[in-house]
């Protein structure tokens, strides 16, 4: 009898690691005299060809993955699915997860190249654009709008190909930004290294893989890769330190550097590089305001938040009682007989802005936990409006108490809800006036202070507190309002804030009795486009004061708008040059003598206050870092809601959305 061959018997089919598999299998089946599974066994090897072609099951597919994301990355559409297709089932790319990837895939695709050249700092050709788009829509009118799977994040691609110059249209422009690609490379490469088929045992028996040098090799290559990084990172510092401009090409490096280095560091691309983020951002101005349109808000239901709101606005020496610290599981009592965790105040503030801010989370889950703290009066300011005051007056607490109202103002809801405290708006008044320029309190308190101006209430009661003359220190760089040079955020903020306070006839008058008119001109053409909007729309509002427009026409004025707007015609700025037309009809107008229109005034309806743009807030990533939200769901345990409790809160959510 021909001894059946074994895993020592080469015959070098498909290479020596696949044929010693297929022995030692054919081996086995032998040995207990299986003969039906042998023989079935042998058939499909033949008929796959493993015999005499290499198999992928040992390096294929952690191949296949490595070229997709590549491909992925340098736009080859067909490469990427021929290889999406054989790395996940069926049944996924199928379901509502698959559907919704290859939705924003295909928008990906069509809009690469254009993508390209705006990140080189060029101007799409409109044809080719559309061509490129062209395919996108042929995709969309086969899938039909199923594809959006119940995401109404998925709805602005539809729109997609049918726009012109998409790039420049909200919300659709969003699909052409760096944190638009890095979400979805994310998200794929989830999907990717989640779903591949894993490699049988049995190849790692017969042979197992050589370990140690390669390895070695890669980290120490990270590593030195981490070092010349972090070198430039300090050239960088220390040129901006002496004064000087730092170089762009510089940047730029450093930034391509950083993206490459952490795709090969395990976890790498779930983590948020601040120098990845774009600075546009961060304008209170920037594109258009997204309105009551946007994503409707989710109720968590885990969360109990009359017991969270109960432990926030306690005072401290209640929550000193508590025996075990921010290490222990142990609780106290209120004075009511609740018993309060024993997580430090600090860590839930900051749990509880991972889940107002965190970019990981879904916008209608921010929205439904920013529409909850006002619903619930979480941070008491109906029911306990000294708290707030105290948070904000408490060291430890003040940064994230103003990153929190910072987020809670990005929102209508939010606005109307901080507001009603007056008492806490009078103390963020003196915290922004007291901190040192863009220190990290100042920042967050000018971005709530600014958000919160858009309404009235807090507008009467700032311009008491002497809001404009600051704000027109800080724009003026008088050395008796502030110490040191304001930064693009400060004018930025600055200048929105004080468009909004010369909407009114308090704060027009205050305007006008202090140098605001060169304030203005020396910001009039400054380069960010945002901080000339808002100036402009200051100046305007002044012109409206006769007293402002005889002094502005004594000063000058016509003369350097007309200069202005020659300037703005020959670079192409229309938008500019008729802001500036708008200007010179201002300031003469057709009866000089009368006074324009009052500004609003107190007690009117904040009815025109309906922007929301919650999904722009990138500011409390300064106070968040890199951390991620397991420490916040860990923190906030201590919050879970009863069955019982999140059924009362759904109604009474719902009720409250209602009224809204």
């Amino acid at each position: 009898e021909t001894m059946l061959p074994s895993c020592r018997t080469w015959d070098y089919g498909g290479g020596l690691r696949e044929v010693a598999v297929i022995k030692a299998i054919e081996e086995y089946f032998a040995y207990h005299r299986l003969d039906r599974p042998l023989q079935a066994f042998q058939r499909d090897v033949e008929r796959v060809g493993l015999r005499h072609s290499p198999s992928k099951a040992s390096s294929g597919v952690a191949r296949d993955v490595s070229d997709a994301l590549a491909d992925f990355c340098n736009g080859q559409q067909n490469a990427f699915f021929e290889a999406w297709e054989r790395v996940l089932p069926e049944v996924f790319r199928s379901g509502r997860e698959g559907r919704s990837l290859e939705l924003r895939l295909h928008a990906h695709f069509a809009t690469f190249r254009a993508r390209q050249i705006l990140e080189a700092g060029g101007e799409p050709e409109p044809t080719e654009l559309q061509q490129d788009l062209e395919p996108f829509r042929v995709f969309l009118s086969e899938r039909g709008t199923d594809e959006v799977c119940g995401d109404e994040e998925l709805l602005p691609l539809f729109a997609l190909p049918f726009i012109l110059r998409p790039h420049t249209q909200p919300p659709v422009n969003d699909i052409f930004r760096p944190r638009w690609f890095d979400d979805l490379r994310r998200d794929v490469e989830k999907a990717l290294r989640s779903l591949e088929p894993s490699i049988p045992v049995l190849y790692d028996v017969i042979d197992p893989p050589q370990s140690g040098s390669n390895d070695e090799a890669t980290w120490q290559g990270s590593w030195a890769e981490l070092i010349r990084i972090a070198d430039s990172a300090l050239d960088a510092a220390s040129t901006r330190a002496s004064g000087l401009p730092v170089s762009q090409d510089l940047l730029a490096s450093g930034r391509n550097q950083l993206a490459g280095l952490r795709e090969h560091v395990p976890g790498g691309l779930e983590l948020q590089l601040y120098s990845q983020l774009p600075l546009g951002p961060m304008s209170p101005a920037r594109n258009v305001r997204t309105r009551a349109s946007t994503a409707r808000p989710q109720l968590p239901r885990d969360l109990d938040f009359a017991r969270l709101g109960h432990f926030i606005c306690n005072l401290p020496e209640v929550r000193r009682t508590s025996p075990g610290g921010s290490n222990s599981s142990s609780s106290s009592s209120n004075a009511s007989g609740e018993l309060l965790p024993s997580r430090s105040l600090p860590a839930v503030l900051r749990a509880l802005l991972q889940r107002l801010a965190s970019a990981e989370s879904p916008l209608a889950r921010r929205r439904g936990i920013l529409f909850a703290v006002a619903c619930f009066d979480v941070l008491g300011v109906h029911s306990q409006p000294e708290a707030l005051p105290a948070l904000l007056g408490d060291p430890s607490t003040a940064e994230l108490t103003l990153g929190i109202l910072a987020v809670l103002a990005c929102e209508a809801v939010g606005r109307t809800y901080v507001s009603a405290n007056l008492r806490c708006v009078e103390k963020m008044a003196q915290l922004l006036k007291e901190q040192p320029l863009d220190s990290a309190l100042h920042t967050q308190a000018l971005a709530a202070m600014q958000r919160l101006s858009l309404r009235r209430a807090t507008q009467d009661c700032i311009i008491e507190l002497g809001l404009v003359e600051w704000v027109v220190g800080v724009l003026g760089w008088k050395a008796e309002a502030i110490a040191g040079a304001p930064s693009e955020f400060s004018l930025e903020f600055g200048s929105a804030l004080l468009l909004n306070l010369a909407m009114r006839t308090a704060g027009k008058r205050r305007c006008a009795a202090i140098d605001t008119l060169m304030v203005a001109l020396n910001l009039v053409e400054h380069w960010n486009p945002q901080i000339r909007s808002s100036i402009n729309g200051t100046l305007y509002c002044l012109l409206s004061l006769r007293s402002f427009r005889i002094h502005a026409q004594q000063s000058g004025l016509e003369g350097i708008l007309q200069g202005m707007h020659a300037r703005a015609r020959r670079g192409g700025d229309d938008i500019y040059a008729r802001q500036v037309e708008y200007l010179l009809q201002q300031l003469n107008p057709e009866d000089d003598s009368l006074e324009a229109e009052a500004g609003a005034e107190s007690g009117e309806d904040d009815e025109d206050d309906d922007e929301n743009f919650l999904e722009e807030e990138e500011l409390a990533g300064l106070l968040l870092g890199d951390r991620s939200g397991h420490a916040a769901e860990e923190t906030l345990r201590d919050f879970l809601a009863t069955p019982a409790v999140a059924e009362a809160q759904s109604h009474a959510f719902r009720d409250f959305l209602c009224k809204q």
